[in-house]
Formats: C-alpha cells, structure tokens, sequence
C-alpha cells in the first residue's frame, strides 16, 4: 500500500503476483485502489505497461530501458 505519497497514490496498492506455468514465470500486476479514474491514473496504466515490457525485455534479452531511457508520456 502507498502510504507516504501524498497525491492520487496514496492508499492505493501496488500488487505482483507470481506465477508458474511449466517453464514459464507470469507476472501478473495491479494497481488497485484509485479513488477515481483520473487522467493521472490513466497515465500511471500505460506507464506500468511501458515497464513491464521493459522487464521483460531485460530477463529475455539482458536489456531493459529503465528511466531516462523508458518509453515517454506526456
């Protein structure tokens, strides 16, 4: 749960949830717990989409693109 940022994160909740599938690891990842549908939230969705690729990338290619190198949105 986000407790310290003061802004539209707080009290929502961060979740991975880890799963196996023969030789394959899911991950499977929330961000539950908006007060509403903001424009703020609709940003934070694509942006967890651009890292996830890039964790992705990182475990089967051995290259991510972690901030400043990420995806950008404005």
């Amino acid at each position: 749960e986000v407790l310290e940022e003061t802004g539209e994160w707080r009290g929502t909740r961060i979740v991975f949830d880890l799963k196996q599938k023969q030789n394959d690891a899911i991950v499977l990842f929330e961000h539950q717990g908006w007060r509403e549908a903001t424009d703020m939230m609709h940003h934070c969705s694509t942006k967890w989409g651009t890292f996830m690729m890039s964790l992705k990338s990182l475990l089967e290619h051995g290259k991510g693109a972690p901030f400043p190198n990420d995806v950008h949105i404005e």
